[in-house]
């Protein structure tokens, strides 16, 4: 049974390209963006699966082999002079190119950070818009987690990291400190 919506608590205005939280009815959430680019699906796909596109946006250096089943190796680089940490292991779960990228992590059941506890399911799926647009493509994401307090911890990274995404298209985005700021305070005000 697929997710239900949940409404935020928040007044508009809602930040653009506000991400979208869902609950199970067995238990569980999921986020959900879908971002629009004025490139082509290889280009996007590329920029969602390979590290020279993920090591722009995503927070972790993502690495994998494109085999199901296999691990991926996770690494965050936390700032300068700090030693990089491992992140919880995982699995890629589906690997359909140019299609569907999905990732398994197994975190821990109690961390100080919300956002690793658990189980948690990270799926992109890229498709072309065609058309009028030929070189314009969508990346739907997702990300399965258990709790709430996971769900409204990862709302805002993930906000932010896909305006990396976008700046590195060259398109309108905002990536400064004080942007991640306004949406971790609206996401915690809209869905704690």
């Amino acid at each position: 049974m697929p997710p239900a919506t949940v409404q935020p608590r928040t007044p508009p205005p809602i930040p653009s390209g506000a991400g979208e939280l869902a609950r199970f009815p067995d238990g569980g959430y999921r986020v959900t963006f879908i971002r629009s680019y004025d490139r082509p699906a290889s280009e996007l796909w590329l920029a969602v699966t390979e590290p020279p596109g993920l090591d722009v946006w995503y927070p972790t250096k993502l690495r994998h082999d494109g085999v199901v089943g296999n691990a991926i190796v996770e690494t965050f680089e936390p700032g300068e002079g700090e030693p990089p940490i491992e992140v919880p292991p995982g699995t890629l779960t589906a690997y359909d190119p140019p299609h569907l990228f999905e990732v398994t992590v197994e975190g821990p059941a109690e961390s100080k950070y919300p956002g690793e506890l658990g189980t948690q399911v990270i799926r992109m799926r890229v498709t072309a818009d065609g058309g009028s647009h030929p070189a314009r493509s969508t990346l739907l994401f997702e990300h399965d987690v258990e709790t709430l307090p996971t769900a409204v911890n990862v709302l805002p990274g993930w906000h932010w990291c896909l305006e990396f995404l976008a700046a590195h298209f060259g398109q309108q985005a905002d990536t400064s400190k004080e942007h991640h700021d306004r949406l971790r305070a609206w996401y915690e005000a809209a869905y704690a």
